[in-house]
């Protein structure tokens, strides 16, 4: 197997040192993940962009939709970072297995984000016409689905990248999800 190493700091180009510097007064370092997009010279620019878009999600939206993901995707890294956000915007342990479950028995309009998306991600966006209904019926918009639909995107992106450049872990590792016997999602 093919291992990608982390890239050092004097090879990456000038603008990615500036997210360096940026990084490293904010949070203390650059995440892995972020470090790992540096082997590009506009990789990572173009990512922090898109993810720093305006949208029309809560904070909490956008984590219920990443866990979800990383969670489908099987992504480690991404279900390892979006536990400890999640954590910093108010879930409990319990909520966030719950929402990686594509569930929210806390709240019915999260439990509607998540059953769509774990629905729209399994079924690749055919036979969600139930889910889609409860969605707009909970009172979300057509520029939720939209924004839903490019966060899905990013989370997707971002948990293959992960699991291709083999991001070792700079979060606390997420505790396992046990399955329900009925679900078939690896």
């Amino acid at each position: 197997m093919i291992t990608i190493e982390m890239p050092l700091i004097q090879a990456i180009s000038e603008e990615n040192r500036n997210y360096v510097q940026y990084f490293d007064e904010k949070l203390g370092h650059v995440p892995n993940l972020y470090l790992s997009m540096m082997h590009s010279n506009h990789a990572f620019g173009t990512f922090y962009r898109f993810h720093g878009r305006k949208n029309s999600l809560s904070l909490k939206e956008r984590e219920a939709v990443s866990l979800v993901m990383a969670q489908l995707n099987n992504s480690l890294y991404c279900l390892s970072a979006h536990t400890m956000i999640a954590k910093l915007n108010g879930f409990s342990e319990e909520e966030i297995m719950q929402l990686r479950d594509g569930n929210a028995n806390f709240d019915t309009k999260l439990a509607t984000l998540a059953r769509l998306v774990k629905s729209m991600a399994v079924r690749k966006g055919k036979n969600i016409t139930d889910e889609l209904d409860a969605f707009f019926d909970a009172g979300y918009t057509k520029e939720h689905l939209l924004d839903v639909l490019e966060t899905m995107g990013e989370s997707y992106m971002s948990n293959f990248l992960a699991k291709t450049m083999q991001v070792p872990l700079d979060f606390p590792e997420a505790p396992v999800l046990k399955k329900n016997d009925e679900d078939g999602n690896d």
